[in-house]
């Protein structure tokens, strides 16, 4: 198992769903394992997952706010009411966290859907990654 997987799976998402247009894949205490070229969030993460934790009603990334819709253990979904698109956490089995942004026309419910497929091949990767 090695990072090549978790590009893969990745790259599958983002072709399956044109609205999703980047992702990260994090570890529970926060490093970043792989994000895509067009978005760095390792100085977000910090202050991502602890909002998360806390249901925080707001969240930044890159300087953005995004109103929280729905938090639970087991997925975040936040938007931008400025129309700047969205957010979207699940969790990889638990064993990591795929973080993403769905275009502001994009319909985060039915990314949601994919995000929680693709989280959950992440979540078996990253078990054999011992991450």
């Amino acid at each position: 198992m090695s990072v090549d997987q978790i590009v893969a799976i990745v790259n599958e998402l983002l072709s399956s769903n044109e609205n999703i247009t980047a992702a990260a894949v994090l570890t529970n205490d926060g490093r970043v394992i792989y994000q895509t070229d067009n978005w760095d969030v390792t100085g977000d993460v910090a202050g991502l997952l602890s909002a998360w934790r806390e249901k925080a009603p707001s969240i930044s990334i890159q300087g953005i706010k995004y109103s929280v819709l729905q938090a639970t253990e087991e997925r975040l979904i936040a938007t931008n009411v400025s129309g700047l698109g969205h957010i979207i956490l699940s969790t990889a089995q638990y064993r990591g966290i795929l973080l993403v942004y769905v275009a502001p026309q994009g319909d985060t419910g039915g990314s949601y859907v994919d995000v929680s497929r693709a989280a959950v091949k992440l979540g078996q990767v990253l078990q054999a990654m011992s991450y």
